[in-house]
């Protein structure tokens, strides 16, 4: 079986090969820390896809004293011919010393026939005492790539080029920090010219990486459809001999249902960051304050930038007006006096309107007439006289908001590379800042119907309707992530 390719990720210490490792190998183990010299051991990072090792990437200290180890090379090299040769007496002749250290540390794996990717921080100015390193690296005989990294916000990238350039078949621009997978496929691909023993083995990695970017795509549709079904059909109930049990227990429901309904958006959230390994994903506004899709559920603010407007909801609601009073009906389980039926087709779309400005259900028995009464019997209700129930949360913007929310927290996990640590800034956006409201029309209606037969189900909805949404939210994450199938022709 052929070895899969190595790539020795190489430099002067702190500019960003660590980080550069991070990105590629998809690891929030790697070590990244802004203090230099973090990394003092060659530290190998598989890529591994289905049980598979792709590649392997070797994170490496930084140079130290690349100029007086190129001079002890060019005093005892007389034939370019003898380079690697000079390179590897240099790691024989100074083991179980001190001197080289690190060098020799970082040019073993490359003598052994690993490639070389070597990171510059294209935000500093190039300076002629890299020259050492570049020339060390071209004596190995490796083929070899130069990654310009950014880690500020300078930009001397201009400069860089033409020093790299002189030494590196290859210079590629890359920032570790916002990298797409798409650049990611494309600097692996790269390698390919330069390793013509190693093209299958990279094709093979591509065509590998892409089916996994797909499945995680489709797994977390998955993931995403299952909150929905489960925050649309999710319910509570005490038993009480009247309303005044219920009204010594109404808070403790209330709350009980609606701290259910986070705490499993929260689960879901924890297991798509899991499908794109990411550990521990923070996010943050630019004022160092939650993003409204990491702000609480049934916050003002989360309701007031996501989900759809009222106009939105009546072109949705309109569509499947003339059935909203069976839908109350269903949803209350025969509790009402089937009132529903005769007022549905009476409002059409502007049910839709109806309780609006509620973002929290409650528990009380349902108004004795009134559309708005009815309506609000969609989430709570009595049976029997002895069991009081909350749930399921029928306010119409509901799922639309849930969904908002968990498209913006996709977006922002698929578009984190694992090089940013910490809280992560990322852009809410003025106004609207959610993404349902762009939707055509159709897809609205669509998705609406869904989520009217999702609350209809009694709590268990039918596997072809979970499957129906989960198509549905998979074409969506295909707008979001888009992922070329062709990837490895590119």
């Amino acid at each position: 079986m052929t070895e899969p390719p190595r790539f020795a990720i190489v430099g002067r210490v702190n500019k960003g090969k660590s980080s550069v490792v991070a990105t590629l190998a998809e690891d929030d183990s790697v070590r990244i820390d802004p203090r230099p010299g973090t990394t003092t051991e060659v530290r190998e990072y598989p890529v591994r896809v289905d049980g598979r090792t792709l590649f392997v990437l070797l994170d490496t200290p930084g140079f130290e004293d690349a100029p007086r180890a190129l001079a002890w090379l060019r005093a005892r090299t007389t034939s370019a011919a003898d380079r690697p040769l000079r390179v590897a007496e240099l790691l024989r002749a100074h083991e179980g010393t001190n001197d080289f250290a690190d060098e020799r540390k970082l040019l073993a794996p490359i003598l052994a026939g690993a490639n070389v990717l070597y990171v510059v921080d294209g935000t500093r100015p190039f300076r002629p005492n890299y020259e050492a390193e570049m020339e060390i690296l071209r004596w190995t005989g490796r083929p070899g790539m130069a990654l310009v990294n950014r880690i500020g916000t300078d930009d001397h990238a201009t400069e860089w080029h033409r020093a790299l350039d002189q030494y590196f078949k290859i210079v590629r621009d890359f920032d570790a920090f916002a990298a797409t997978f798409e650049e990611r496929l494309h600097l692996l691909q790269t390698f390919r010219e330069l390793r013509p023993d190693s093209r299958a083995a990279i094709d093979e990695a591509v065509t590998a990486l892409v089916a996994q970017r797909l499945r995680r795509r489709a797994d977390a549709a998955a993931e995403i459809a299952d909150l929905l079904v489960d925050e649309l059909t999710h319910t509570e109930e005490i038993a009480a001999s009247g309303e005044g049990t219920l009204e010594r227990e109404r808070d403790r429901l209330e709350r009980s249902f609606h701290e259910w309904l986070r705490a499993r958006e929260e689960k879901a959230r924890s297991r798509i960051e899991a499908i794109y390994a990411h550990s521990a994903a923070r996010f943050e506004g630019k004022s160092l304050e939650r993003p409204v899709f990491q702000q609480d559920l049934f916050a003002e603010e989360t309701w007031k930038l996501l989900g759809l407007t009222p106009g939105e909801l009546i072109t949705a609601g309109t569509v499947t007006g003339a059935v909203i009073g069976a839908g109350v009906d269903a949803a209350v389980g025969g509790a009402s006096i089937l009132a529903g039926t005769a007022i549905g087709g009476a409002i059409g779309g502007g049910a839709a309107l109806i309780g609006l400005g509620r973002r929290f259900a409650r528990v009380r028995l349902a108004g004795s007439g009134g559309a708005a009464g009815w309506l609000e019997a969609a989430w709570r209700y009595w049976e029997g006289g002895r069991r009081f129930r909350i749930g399921p949360h029928a306010q119409p913007n509901f799922p639309w908001v849930l969904l908002d929310r968990a498209l913006l927290h996709y977006d922002n996990v698929v578009r984190r590379t694992h090089a940013r640590r910490g809280a992560i800034a990322v852009s809410d956006g003025s106004g609207r800042a959610g993404l349902v409201a762009d939707f055509a029309r159709a897809q609205r209606r669509r998705l609406d119907e869904l989520f009217r037969a999702i609350r209809r189900s009694d709590g268990d909805p039918p596997r072809e309707l979970r499957e129906d949404l989960e198509m549905a939210v998979g074409r969506i994450l295909e707008r979001v992530d888009p992922v070329a199938v062709d990837a490895r022709a590119r």
